[in-house]
């Protein structure tokens, strides 16, 4: 394994668990929630099969069920990276699957908890020499393992004949020296920072014009290429080992890499003295990074999980100081947050009760954390709920993030808290102030002027001049991070029983919010204006948030060449109707070709928008991969979503049918819609027309027959008897000439139409009317059975 200090300064052993599981005095579960193992009443123990009910129990949002479950017998590397004095903290492995007495609360799962490792330094020191550059660059090919760039490049000191790298993770995401930050420029040394070689000069003539043994410079990401503007272009190092050599490429994700396994190493270590076993490989233990506000942000968090293991998770800082802050001491002395909760809690229920108005009490803690390091000051507010007494490592089971500041200055705590208080007041006025301020910060000196511009601060924050000021351990962001880790890789877990069937839930549920914003900005004349960005997820957004879609036309585009200024929605999708058709085909081409896109991220409310990627045309698309040709496409979509540490997913969605062909495509579309409701029609039509003359020719014969039988027949049963000619009409309904000839046969009189009848005299006309008088006397005697025996003519 090494020194202690091989290649970074060592980590100073901490010999003591940080939180206290063995403590007694703990508080029974109450009857909804229980650890793991726990019973819920009953003289008689159900066994429960522990890994059974907790197997898949992981956080999905940053690793799968099976890598948690091949991971599970490693322990986990929490680093405080960006804290002033970095520390480092474990998390031991997942116990072996035993079963568990349901009635008892002594689960291993329970004594499970985050173990501070020692304090570390975020540097290394490379020997100079031919053999050391040999060794480096087989390192960086794979050619060579840790071990052997231990045993002969990484130095446990700092000498005359070494070179430093130190602290590289402050470098990664940062594409270029303009792009980096003045809080990185202003604690870097001009030597250390070359002058941009993008115009003219290939990365070989750069690294050949400096003598220093390092330095920093724009590369890219092959190292070998010439940076050419785009997301392939790497801020690197460039490392001298040997004057007769050229210099090597490093980057900072690589020189990270080597920082973390020197932790690794060293958890590796007490992992052994506790374990009596030395069968894993140290580089594969996951790893646990706390990130500041200002470094969530996708560079950032990309160029971590390069930098990290498979596993490896990543969290908000002051999340994690949150949760450490939290945990019992491990001096067992009272944990002044904890208490100031439960004391309000206390006081909250107490009124509460007073106006016995029948309701639940439904306050909620709200927790102010503030942490200072060398590189900025974030001020968190933070909810805490459901309270865990039974599981020390995590007394609060659900942390809810109201609000995010960061301001990337080590001197702006005032204004940090000042705007944290603008930004509560308006995304949550309905809160009550809160219960206390937690600082933090991995340095003694660095907390006490926390504090000391803190208590000047509050003075002047109306109602919040008597929040108390809680200062949290040095080692809190750490000891956080570690057991967040061990919730997200699902070894530490709850137990919920809503029907007496138990059902294993996340120890820790953090609802997170952004603490970056998201955005878009377009141009539609090749790149030579852009138009102001369009923020898709701002700042303080609950998380993960999306899909966003955003649909772009060619149209669209086409209007806004014309102008980009209209006064409403319904004005654009007119004008963007206007280019609709085959007779904007030409226009909506030309805009498509110079439409262009880019994702940009803000790291911090004050700061400027950094692009994110490569600037895209979805507008277009490649015919001839050789020549670079693009034809004009008419729609696509983009969709952004974003994760709670700040990585943006982008995707595309559209089947990218030229401008010709969408018309077409629309042409033919609406033909076919156009012909479809013409059928529809038809045949829907041919129903009610046929439904329409069928009725036409019913009603037509049945008063033929009656005008034939009145004049044939008078007198008759059959003269007016409109039901008998109706059933008969009906009967010889498709076999009418078949009727009418029978009749003819019968009565001698062929069936004419009604108007070929003569018209009856005057006083025939009287006569059958006073004889139809008569014969309704005579007929209303009758019964129905005379009737029924008249219902046809007998044929």
């Amino acid at each position: 394994m090494g020194g202690a200090g091989a290649g970074g300064g060592g980590l100073m052993m901490a010999g003591q668990q940080t939180t206290a599981m063995t403590q007694g005095g703990m508080a029974p579960p109450p009857p909804g929630a229980e650890i793991p193992g726990g019973g819920g009443g009953g003289s008689m123990g159900v066994p429960v099969l522990n890994s059974a009910l907790a197997a898949d129990l992981v956080d999905k949002s940053q690793l799968t069920s099976k890598q948690a479950k091949n991971l599970s017998h490693l322990p986990i590397v929490a680093i405080d990276m960006y804290g002033s004095d970095p520390v480092v903290a474990m998390f031991p492995p997942k116990p072996k699957t035993k079963n568990v007495d349901a009635d008892n609360h002594n689960d291993t799962n329970t004594n499970l908890g985050a173990n501070l490792v020692g304090k570390f330094q975020p540097q290394i020191h490379l020997n100079k020499g031919e053999n050391s550059h040999k060794i480096l660059r087989k390192y960086l090919t794979k050619d060579k393992t840790y071990d052997d760039l231990k045993a002969d490049t990484l130095a446990s000191s700092s000498k005359t004949d070494t070179v430093l790298i130190d602290s590289p993770h402050r470098f990664l995401g940062i594409r270029r020296i303009k792009d980096c930050p003045n809080y990185i420029k202003s604690k870097t040394t001009n030597s250390l920072l070359q002058e941009d070689n993008s115009a003219g000069l290939s990365a070989a003539i750069s690294e050949e014009a400096s003598q220093e043994s390092i330095f920093l410079t724009n590369g890219s990401l092959d190292g070998v290429s010439t940076p050419s503007g785009d997301d392939f272009d790497r801020l690197v190092y460039k490392v001298r080992l040997a004057k007769t050599k050229k210099a090597v490429t490093l980057l900072p994700e690589e020189a990270t890499r080597m920082i973390l396994s020197v932790a690794q190493s060293s958890v590796a270590r007490k992992h052994i003295s506790g374990n009596g076993t030395d069968q894993d490989d140290p580089l594969d233990f996951p790893v646990a990074i706390a990130l500041p506000a200002w470094a969530c942000h996708d560079a950032s968090v990309e160029s971590w999980m390069d930098a990290c293991p498979e596993g490896s998770v990543f969290f908000q800082r002051s999340v994690a100081a949150l949760c450490g802050g939290l945990q019992p001491s491990k001096n067992k002395s009272p944990n002044l947050l904890h208490d100031r909760i439960n004391k309000v809690l206390q006081m909250k229920e107490a009124e509460h009760q007073k106006e016995n108005d029948g309701t639940d009490l439904t306050y909620t803690p709200l927790v102010v954390t503030v942490g200072l390091t060398k590189d900025g000051v974030e001020c968190t507010a933070i909810e805490v709920a459901e309270t865990q007494n039974y599981l020390p490592a995590c007394l609060f089971g659900n942390y809810r993030v109201i609000c995010s500041v960061s301001i990337p200055d080590s001197t702006a705590v005032g204004d940090c808290i000042k705007k944290l208080y603008e930004t509560l007041e308006y995304v949550a006025p309905e809160l009550d102030g809160p219960v206390g301020f937690l600082t933090y910060s991995s340095n003694q000196e660095e907390m006490t002027k926390l504090k000391t511009s803190l208590e000047t601060t509050r003075r002047s924050l109306e109602s919040w001049e008597n929040v108390p000021i809680i200062m949290a351990r040095p080692d809190v962001v750490a000891i956080g991070t570690a057991t967040l880790a061990g919730v997200t890789h699902g070894r530490l877990h709850v137990l919920i029983r809503p029907k007496k069937k138990p059902k294993a839930h996340l120890a820790l549920r953090v609802q997170n919010v952004a603490p970056t914003a998201v955005g878009v900005r377009m141009t539609y004349d090749n790149g030579k204006t852009w138009t102001p960005v369009k923020t898709v997820f701002d700042f303080d957004r609950r998380v993960p948030a999306g899909p966003y879609p955003m649909e772009l036309t060619a149209a669209e585009c086409a209007a806004m060449r014309e102008t980009t200024e209209y006064e409403d929605d319904e004005a654009l999708q007119k004008a963007t109707a206007k280019h609709e058709g085959r007779k904007g085909i030409p226009k909506r081409e030309e805009a498509a070709l110079a439409f262009q896109l880019e994702v940009v991220q803000k790291w911090t409310r004050t700061g400027e928008w950094i692009r994110v990627g490569d600037i895209q045309r979805p507008l277009t698309k490649i015919v001839d991969e050789a020549e670079q040709i693009r034809v004009a496409c008419e729609k696509n979509t983009l969709e952004l979503s974003l994760a709670g540490t700040g990585i943006i997913t982008q995707a595309f969605e559209g089947q990218l049918e030229t401008v010709v062909q969408a018309t077409t495509s629309a042409r033919n579309s609406k033909l076919r819609y156009y012909i479809g409701v013409i059928l529809a029609i038809a045949f829907f039509g041919g129903f009610l027309v046929k439904s329409y003359w069928e009725e036409h020719v019913f009603n037509r014969d049945t008063a033929r027959l009656l005008t034939y039988y009145k004049n044939v027949l008078p007198g008759s049963l059959a003269d007016g008897d409109e039901r008998n000619a109706r059933y008969l009409v009906w009967k010889y309904r498709n076999k009418k000439q078949k009727l009418w000839k029978r009749l003819e046969v019968k009565y001698g009189e062929p069936v004419l139409e009604i108007h070929e009848w003569p018209e009856p005299e005057e006083g025939e006309a009287k006569d059958e009317e006073i004889d139809d008088l008569d014969d309704a006397a005579d007929e209303k005697g009758e019964t129905q059975d005379e009737e029924d025996e008249q219902d046809e003519p007998d044929l």
